[in-house]
């Protein structure tokens, strides 16, 4: 038997092992006023993208969101790897990175989406 909290659903947040913890950070407390838990692992790809497909099949929510040091991607399971839903670049737009943690669990909710520019 597996342990309760495996067995939750969850969206899962892959970051690379260089990836920014204040950032993970925020993505999390942006899924959480949504009212949707997370779950974060660590990835060996430095491709946000391909952390966020690996994110999204792990997850029964089939979202994910995948972290690298200058990308945050926002993917469903059911997306190309090479076109994931949203993206946004860390370093220009660091005022929506909390707003990126909302878009997944609206996703999931399927709720409208906040706006995210990379200004």
């Amino acid at each position: 038997m597996r342990p309760v909290e495996q067995e939750r659903p969850t969206i899962g947040i892959r970051a690379s092992s260089s990836a920014s913890a204040e950032i993970i950070e925020q993505i999390g407390f942006g899924m959480e006023e949504e009212g949707v838990p997370h779950l974060v692992t660590r990835g060996e790809s430095s491709d946000a993208a391909v952390l966020a497909h690996e994110a999204a099949l792990a997850s029964r929510l089939g979202v994910g969101v995948g972290l690298s040091t200058r990308q945050i991607v926002i993917t469903t399971e059911k997306l190309d790897p090479a076109r994931p839903y949203i993206t946004l670049d860390v370093d220009a737009a660091r005022t929506h990175v909390r707003d990126m943690g909302a878009n997944a669990a609206r996703l999931v909710k399927r709720m409208p989406l906040i706006v995210v520019t990379n200004e």
